[in-house]
């Protein structure tokens, strides 16, 4: 039987410090239509009920790998700040989407 090891932490006045780490994920959908803006108002309009049929077509990822911020206080994290801010460090990848949810990776 093997003996735990104890361990004591030596410096107890550490203070509590919160830090976003991202991931983004962007769906991408094939439309037909006569122009961009066509294909917006086309796209919005069958995604309005929630229940479209509409499968994406593509995924991109972008997931952070170094933290570059922290935040002192948990309870007023402003949302707009965490998601806006600007990711140094990342990952990114784009996936084809062959048979849903299996997903490709695309060279």
């Amino acid at each position: 039987m093997k003996k735990e090891k104890n361990l004591e932490l030596i410096n107890t006045n550490l203070e509590v410090f919160y830090v976003p780490y991202q991931r983004t994920d962007a769906d991408i959908y094939k439309m037909h239509a006569n122009s961009i803006e066509h294909a917006i108002q086309k796209f919005n309009f069958m995604m309005t009920d929630g229940q479209s049929s509409l499968r994406p077509c593509r995924k991109f990822s972008l997931i952070e790998n170094n933290a570059n911020t922290a935040y002192k206080n948990n309870e007023n994290l402003d949302f707009v700040k965490i998601f806006s801010r600007t990711i140094d460090f990342y990952d990114a990848w784009d996936r084809e989407i062959i048979a849903h949810p299996n997903l490709k990776p695309v060279n």
